[in-house]
């Protein structure tokens, strides 16, 4: 499934991001200062991609975000930057030792297990709205 960056693009600027678009199949959106969501179709593979640019964590197709213990919800990409908007969606820092080591994204109503954090981690959770 490829995403609809045209109709990512202009929604976004609807909506008041910051959105560079790099190519026909890259697009990136600031969400925060300094805080870049990244939407690729990834043309060798057929797949598409959602991330933070310079961390890990990534999503292919469809965002599934956990909202209780056994509950779950689908967005796709126009979702995705409505509920970042809204404040639905959450952004999770992870840093260790000071440095950020991780960005992901969780919904608002995720009960967040904090049984394994590390000595010297830290969780930062932004939210817009």
């Amino acid at each position: 499934m490829y995403y609809d960056l045209d109709s990512v693009e202009e929604f976004s600027e609807e909506l008041g991001f910051s959105v560079n678009r790099l190519s026909a199949d890259a697009l990136n959106i600031e969400i925060f200062e300094g805080v870049t969501l990244e939407f690729l179709n990834l043309q060798d593979t057929k797949e598409s991609l959602v991330g933070f640019y310079g961390t890990p964590w990534h999503c292919h197709d469809k965002l599934a975000l956990m909202t209780g213990k056994t509950t779950y919800v689908e967005l796709d990409e126009l979702d995705i930057i409505q509920s970042i908007k809204s404040g639905v969606i959450l952004v999770v820092e992870r840093y260790l030792s000071g440095n950020l080591n991780d960005r992901w994204m969780a919904h608002k109503d995720e009960r967040m297990d904090f049984q394994y954090i590390e000595p010297g981690e830290e969780l930062r959770i932004r939210r817009l709205a």
